[in-house]
């Protein structure tokens, strides 16, 4: 059972005690059996987030201006890998308020799966948005996971070892949003699969809503030809740099 394994959890979140998505993580984390550590994450106004964007590399190496609320997310990763990183444990749960667990014996059973085979991955994520071409598969235990061609997008489940956490948190300040940063594994030699199919949910829209969905749709609206066209130049260098790191795997 999940209540046995000696690791440390993690919830994100930016609500105080009693709101309507910490509860919904709490009742998602007694189903389990897990007890978890809830993170106060950051507002989007907040002005301390800031020191930790580099909005120069953004423009150099991003395909689009990051929102201020993508910005907040990340430095919530960014503080629980800092708290997993001040225990003495190899590995860590780390959830957003909004995740859902689509099938609790499979999760159960990936999270042990995943456990008892770490060599093969830094990070294993339970929820993957419109994922990409599967490079690789394979079984550990019970579970099967995969490699894409690029992390598909979502923050919202995830294992994590020391090292990946150590790597990710070397980028003393970062330009893209989390699980873009993700899809580009190379950059800091992160070996990242997923469970296959996607054993948690994310149900933002049951509990209020994206958070950061609306802030999203206003930056695409401002988004000027010349950033359009150096993105193309950005998705063509990343297609080279993906290849490279791809054929390294076998």
């Amino acid at each position: 059972a999940l209540s046995e394994i000696n690791i440390p959890s993690y919830v994100l979140t930016i609500e105080q005690k009693g709101g309507e998505r910490r509860n919904h993580a709490i009742q998602q984390l007694s189903a389990l059996g897990l007890r978890a550590s809830f993170i106060q994450g950051f507002k989007k106004n907040d002005p301390s987030i800031l020191s930790a964007y580099n909005g120069f590399l953004n423009r150099l190496l991003s395909k689009r201006s990051l929102t201020n609320g993508e910005i907040a997310v990340y430095c919530g990763h960014r503080k629980i890998w800092r708290e997993f990183l001040s225990s003495d444990h190899a590995y860590a749960l780390v959830f957003e308020d909004d995740f859902r667990v689509i099938d609790e014996e499979k999760f159960s059973r990936a999270i042990q799966d995943g456990l008892t085979q770490p060599q093969n991955w830094d990070i294993l994520k339970f929820f993957d948005f419109k994922p990409k071409r599967v490079l690789e598969r394979r079984a550990i235990g019970s579970t099967g996971i995969v490699r894409y061609k690029y992390a598909a997008s979502g923050a919202v489940a995830y294992l994590i070892d020391r090292k990946a956490a150590q790597k990710l948190l070397s980028r003393k300040r970062f330009f893209r949003a989390v699980d873009e940063d993700l899809s580009w594994p190379w950059e800091l030699g992160l070996s990242i699969w997923s469970v296959s199919p996607n054993l948690v949910e994310e149900v933002s829209h049951n509990l209020g809503g994206s958070l950061l969905e609306m802030d999203r749709k206003s930056t695409k609206r401002r988004r000027n030809i010349a950033r359009s066209l150096w993105g193309n130049v950005i998705q063509a260098y990343k297609l080279a740099r993906s290849k490279a790191y791809n054929s390294s795997f076998g």
